[in-house]
């Protein structure tokens, strides 16, 4: 948690923020500060249920980021219900629905969300199909089109995205 605080004291209000989650998903029931039934959490190196963040307490954690622009993207199993985190000014990308698993291989060397969304996608440009910039020599593959680019290649789960940015297809 001392990485988010110091992220949240660096990043001004013009800043764009992002937070990638790739790793076990868990669901359960927690006194995170929603209304929720059940909940979800990703699950940290320590791998205990005392270590879990809950989604409701990943939400109070970005609360008070001084940015109207922060991107959260899940890969992880039942990252669907990382929804609490949608407010205006965020993208919550999340690699499978809230009851669904995200799975990984190592034909894949990831899991098959982060392949097809930051391997194939981003790094590699696949996703890029308009010119944002005006240089059709560059790649500048934007949020959005990596989700549209996961989404229809992923095979054995459907990525979900809340989008409450405005300006979108910015690079």
């Amino acid at each position: 948690m001392v990485h988010l605080q110091w992220l949240n004291e660096s990043a001004d209000s013009g800043d764009e923020v992002v937070f990638f989650y790739s790793g076990h998903g868990a669901r359960g029931k927690a006194s995170d500060g929603d209304k929720e039934l059940i909940d979800e959490a990703i699950v940290p190196y320590e791998c205990t249920a005392e270590s879990l963040i809950w989604d409701g307490d990943l939400k109070q954690m970005f609360s008070d980021f001084e940015t109207t622009r922060i991107i959260f993207i899940f890969d992880s199993c039942y990252a669907g219900g990382m929804t609490d985190l949608k407010a205006d000014g965020r993208i919550v990308v999340m690699a499978c629905s809230e009851s669904g698993l995200s799975y990984e291989s190592s034909a894949w060397e990831n899991g098959q969300f982060t392949y097809y969304f930051v391997d194939q996608g981003i790094l590699l440009g696949k996703a890029d199909i308009y010119d944002h910039d005006g240089d059709k020599e560059t790649s500048d593959v934007v949020i959005e089109e990596a989700f549209d680019y996961a989404k229809a290649n992923c095979q054995y789960q459907t990525p979900t995205i809340s989008d409450s940015f405005e300006n979108d297809l910015l690079p």
